[in-house]
């Protein structure tokens, strides 16, 4: 997968860098169930046109731009896990804009002609509610009609779980109360978290208790005690996590696994949350002036 970073204005390095393609759009945070059936959606069409199948995102999240008082935006998944699975689902070009207050300026008119037309865009695919342009005034049924003799639009359709629309802020909402065992029928597995191993230790033989520094951008569950598995060197141990700190540094996680023989000390880990034993509900972040329903607004 090639991966282009964007910075508005577009240089003239990037702007000589094309091939026709189909250019799925979204923030795609936490590539959940929704955002999976636009990258297929748009990969089957690639695939029947013979085009690139490519994906455009943007980084960081509009909210640390639109209100960059408030706190640091923490992720379902930071940019370079979103990558993985983008490349995991066969994205062959990914574009990542940056979104900072000359590319929030942009006119919807400006957007479409400079980042779609102008990456010679044949055919767009995005969820039915994504919004693009300045204060989000363009929306699916503006880009049909500006796309009119220049590309097509595929827009897809709403994917719900109990009624309820499959989001990245109903993701979020799950966490928020420590409901991690309903996720997966959202986002299609276990919400995961990356770490290192900052301190171990080994009693009756086989137990460790870990504490875990988590990479800083991602949002994480309530503080409570969780079922977890841990993925440590491609292995797999099921194990309890009895504490998430918060502090100025980042957050950190104190996991007991019962069933571990192996050196752990400094490794990479993947945290993957099963189940609450019990959870205390934090409180829920308000991204109603960020987000039309779950999609960008630009």
């Amino acid at each position: 997968m090639e991966t282009i970073y964007i910075e508005h204005p577009i240089s003239n390095s990037v702007k000589t860098v094309k091939e026709s393609c189909v250019l799925a759009l979204g923030f795609f945070d936490g590539v959940h169930k929704g955002h999976q059936s636009i990258l297929k959606t748009a990969k089957e069409i690639a695939k029947q046109k013979q085009l690139t199948f490519g994906v455009m995102t943007f980084y960081p999240h509009p909210r640390e731009i639109v209100n960059p008082n408030q706190a640091p935006m923490k992720y379902l998944t930071p940019l370079p896990i979103k990558k993985e699975r983008f490349q995991e689902m066969g994205v062959e070009k990914l574009f990542v804009v940056k979104f900072n207050p000359n590319f929030a300026s942009l006119s919807p008119e400006d957007f479409v002609n400079q980042y779609i037309i102008g990456h010679r865009c044949k055919h767009v695919v995005a969820g039915f509610d994504f919004h693009y342009g300045h204060k989000g005034k363009g929306n699916m049924e503006t880009l049909i009609v500006e796309g009119t003799g220049k590309f097509s639009v595929t827009i897809v359709k709403k994917i719900e779980h109990h009624h309820e629309k499959v989001s990245s802020t109903a993701i979020r909402q799950l966490l928020s109360r420590g409901e991690v065992s309903k996720i997966p029928y959202y986002l299609g597995d276990l919400f995961e978290l990356r770490g290192k191993v900052k301190q171990s230790s080994l009693f009756y033989k086989n137990h460790q208790f870990l504490k875990i520094a988590i990479d800083d951008a991602y949002m994480t569950p309530a503080p409570g005690v969780y079922r977890v598995l841990v993925e440590l060197e491609d292995k797999e141990f099921e194990g309890i996590c009895h504490q998430i700190t918060h502090k100025d540094n980042g957050s950190s996680l104190l996991v007991h696994l019962p069933n571990c023989f192996m050196d752990t000390s400094q490794k990479r880990v993947k945290v993957k949350w099963m189940q609450p034993i019990w959870a205390k509900q934090k409180e829920v972040y308000d991204m109603s002036q960020y987000y039309v329903s779950d999609e960008l607004v630009i």
